[in-house]
């Protein structure tokens, strides 16, 4: 079954601490419902929900169970329209209190950043 709610197309470089994903926003997106009816955008939650998408799927990819443990420092700069490509940069690094990871990331569409932030997580054991 597809999941509406996913954005992410897939992860296309990895380096040692950072990623580059790609996403598509499709016009007909289960995110714009109600948001806003003939002005449609996508909510700030989506953007948080591709990051977490490709930083997990990373993690995936290596083998890695991670959990989410907080999100900081969100900031939301453009809208995101209804058929819009985004890539997903992320950059991360191990905290001193291991075994949690900080996740910095920007969101860019049109050439222009539309979110940034930081997303904590714990890698399981």
């Amino acid at each position: 079954m597809e999941n509406h709610w996913q954005l992410l197309q897939g992860i296309l470089s990895k380096e040692q601490d950072q990623m580059e994903a790609q996403a598509f926003v499709p016009t007909d997106s289960l995110w714009f419902s109600g948001h806003f009816p003939g002005d449609p955008i996508l909510p700030g939650i989506a953007l948080i929900s591709l990051v977490w998408q490709a930083i997990a799927r990373n993690a995936g990819q290596r083998n890695e169970k991670i959990s989410l443990e907080s999100i900081k420092k969100v900031r939301f700069a453009k809208p995101v329209r209804p058929g819009e490509n985004l890539s997903v940069i992320v950059a991360g690094s191990r905290l001193v209190e291991e075994p949690l990871y900080s996740y910095s990331f920007k969101v860019i569409a049109r050439e222009n950043v539309v979110c940034t932030g930081l997303i904590v997580a714990e890698k399981e054991r």
